[in-house]
């Protein structure tokens, strides 16, 4: 099974980022099976470096989903506004009292 369809695999991409590691550290460990296997170890048998990690995913997960609801409200903004450039024509026949 590869490390990347785990589901603690991004969880561990964001430990990886938090240790300011050169990117070419960053790409191996990002490929490592070994060094994964350690972060999954100390992840499941520490309770203070689990609740780190999982403070920290909650709230990058949360800036992201907000992210993507303004992102949304803006573009349904936009379109709101995109309004014809020639106004309606005009009926006489709708002032006929």
């Amino acid at each position: 099974m590869s490390i990347k369809n785990d589901e603690l695999y991004p969880k561990y991409l964001l430990y990886l980022e938090s240790k300011n590691l050169t990117k070419g550290g960053l790409e191996l460990s990002k490929m490592s099976e070994t060094a994964f296997n350690e972060f999954t170890t100390r992840y499941e048998n520490n309770p203070t470096f689990q609740q780190k990690i999982n403070n920290q995913y909650k709230s990058i997960d949360r800036e992201e989903k907000i992210d993507d609801l303004v992102k949304d409200d803006f573009e349904l903004f936009l379109e709101e506004i995109d309004l014809p450039s020639e106004p309606p024509p005009f009926h006489e026949d709708l002032f006929d009292f």
